[in-house]
């Protein structure tokens, strides 16, 4: 019978060590059981808390839709209230006195102004005053509230576009340019949209009694090959002639306007602006036409500037 081999330290630590292996397998088990099922926990919560607040922004945004064309839809039946109101007491013949239309003019213009061409309103106002005593007064007040608009919706144009100003001599028919010099006409190149145009202003007669000036307006716009598009129109501006309203068309969607800012008939001088501006800026009732938002839209596709519309 052979005898028994005895154990080296070897031998020991194997025996040692087994059940401890043992043991650190579990223990690396468990723990990494406990991390998995951890971190699977944390991930769901996380998931679940972005849910929710995923459904809160929705439930959010879905409610702060609702209240904003809930208020839109109110302000507009105000609005087509009011206007309705206002209107019929224009209508109604000697129904109104003239203080009560001066107040319904006002009304409208503060209300009304970027979407209604109010200037017959205006005329009819000042006929209605002619002839009474305090009929000063009363244009006065008509001629407050155009140039306080006016300086509104200047302002608005402005930051898209530019302006030039001119002072005009209503008896000699002359602008006095920016270097003191009097001539018949004064010229200045504008740019909005990256298109430059020359806009070229004459005065052909001045009405001290309407305080109104009969302007003729030439436009010149460099075209491909060498070319000059060339836009000519005459018109009378007042203090009741709005830029946003009252303006020329141009190519690409554009708009130039000239407002009165002063006409002084003692002094014989008339203060003028001309403003060039973006069509976007324009009032309500002056929509591009389709031809200019389709050609638009393929110059932004190609990457390349609108072709004029013609």
């Amino acid at each position: 019978m052979p005898e028994p081999r005895s154990r080296d330290r070897w031998d020991k630590a194997e025996i040692i060590l087994k059940p401890v292996g043992g043991l650190f397998t579990a223990l690396a088990v468990a723990i990494v059981g406990f991390w998995t099922s951890s971190y699977l926990r944390d991930r769901e919560s996380k998931e679940s808390a972005l849910r929710e607040r995923m459904q809160t922004s929705d439930t959010n945004s879905r409610l702060y839709s609702e209240l904003i064309s809930k208020r839109e839809e109110s302000e507009s039946a105000l609005r087509k209230d009011m206007f309705k109101s206002i209107i019929d007491s224009f209508l109604r013949t000697g129904s109104s006195s003239l203080e009560d239309q001066v107040l319904n003019l006002e009304l409208l213009v503060y209300n009304f102004h970027e979407s209604l061409n109010l200037k017959p309103l205006f005329l009819h106002v000042q006929r209605a005053a002619a002839g009474r005593a305090d009929r000063a007064d009363y244009i006065a007040r008509l001629n407050r509230v155009a140039t306080e608009i006016t300086k509104k919706q200047m302002l608005v144009l402005e930051e898209g576009g530019q302006r030039f100003d001119a002072t005009l001599d209503t008896k000699k028919l002359e602008f006095t340019g920016s270097d003191g010099l009097a001539a018949g006409f004064i010229a200045q190149d504008l740019a909005a949209e990256g298109i430059r145009r020359n806009f070229r202003l004459e005065a052909i007669r001045a009405d001290p009694a309407t305080q109104e000036v009969d302007l003729r307006l030439t436009v010149r716009t460099p075209a491909a090959g060498g070319e000059v598009e060339t836009t000519s129109t005459e018109f009378w501006v007042g203090y009741f002639d709005f830029p946003m309203i009252d303006n020329t068309r141009l190519s690409r969607d554009q708009r130039c306007a000239v407002v009165l800012n002063n006409f002084d008939p003692g002094e014989g001088t008339a203060d003028l602006t001309l403003v060039y501006f973006p069509g976007k800026y324009a009032g309500l009732r002056e929509k591009p036409y389709y031809d200019e938002v389709v050609a638009r839209l393929l110059a932004a596709n190609r990457g390349s500037p609108a072709a004029p519309a013609r």
